[in-house]
């Protein structure tokens, strides 16, 4: 009886680590040499998030946003902030991470000591371990402050649960350019790349996930992006198809059309291309050539 109990209290007590592993991650008494926790710790949960982003939550819950874990510390020559944004799942952290990082999107295994996607600035360290994004920012730009913000981002690396990431491209065809892939959501992330319409033109309601990436053409030639969709079925691809088709922006012209596909000119006089077969729906995009001709 007695080692059921414990049993039981073992297992609780763990349920209750993976679930304040924002809390777990950042105990006050082990920053950095020479650093202390400057404030008490501060969580936003929901529509709390307005509270602590002017102007950028909104991306955060078109992913799928849980809650937010802020910690500050400062030493004698300046300050820094960690913020640990628990998503609610792997691949919303990784897409809000691939839309912060820009052009400077590291794989895996980039930086020795981190094991996740990570990007390493002298006033920042971003990373996404799991459902985790991470961020710690000093105020200054120090050499010591750059030093120990590292130590703390390598820290919490250890601490987090462990990461199995899931892998944006398995959906694009190779060759696509570094650091530019992109997962989507929703029509913010969509139109971050390309304004199609308005509302959610894809039809992925915040469950599915879409991929992008950026591919080289043609030499002297600007490159071209290409968006995959898997639905869960085939009669949801081709059900997205038709409301894309369906929701073009007046400034998109359609050129030609059959079924399961059609040919279009933007408003930058670019080109694309939408295509649905079996569960899957594809967009190339910014081509500088009619792909029909």
């Amino acid at each position: 009886m007695r080692r059921a109990l414990l049993l039981s209290s073992l297992l609780l007590a763990a349920a209750g680590a993976w679930a304040s592993d924002q809390t777990v991650a950042l105990p006050p008494g082990d920053a950095p040499s020479g650093w202390r926790q400057a404030a008490r710790t501060r969580v936003f949960s929901g529509s709390e998030l307005y509270g602590h982003i002017d102007g950028g939550a909104e991306i955060f819950f078109e992913f799928g946003f849980e809650d937010l874990t802020v910690q500050r510390y400062s030493s004698g020559r300046g300050a820094m902030e960690v913020e640990l944004y628990r998503m609610t799942d792997a691949a919303a952290a990784l897409g809000i991470y691939l839309q912060r990082c820009a052009n400077r999107c590291e794989a895996p295994g980039t930086y020795p000591g981190f094991p996740t996607y990570t990007t390493i600035g002298r006033a920042q360290v971003m990373f996404v371990q799991g459902r985790l994004l991470a961020i710690a920012t000093q105020g200054g730009v120090s050499g010591s402050g750059a030093t120990a913000m590292r130590e703390l981002a390598s820290r919490l690396t250890k601490r987090l649960p462990p990461d199995n990431p899931p892998a944006p491209d398995a959906a694009l065809p190779p060759g696509w350019i570094p650091g530019s892939i992109r997962l989507i959501r929703g029509p913010l992330a969509l139109q971050a790349i390309v304004t199609l319409g308005d509302g959610d033109v894809l039809r992925l309601g915040g469950r599915l996930t879409a991929a992008a990436a950026d591919y080289p053409d043609v030499p002297g030639r600007p490159a071209h992006t290409l968006v995959v969709v898997d639905y869960p079925d085939q009669a949801a691809a081709r059900a997205a198809f038709h409301h894309l088709r369906a929701s073009l922006d007046a400034e998109i012209k359609p050129l030609r059309e059959a079924a399961g596909w059609f040919i279009f000119r933007d408003y930058a006089g670019k080109f694309g291309l939408a295509a649905s077969e079996g569960t899957r729906l594809t967009l190339r995009l910014n081509l500088a050539g009619d792909p029909g001709s």
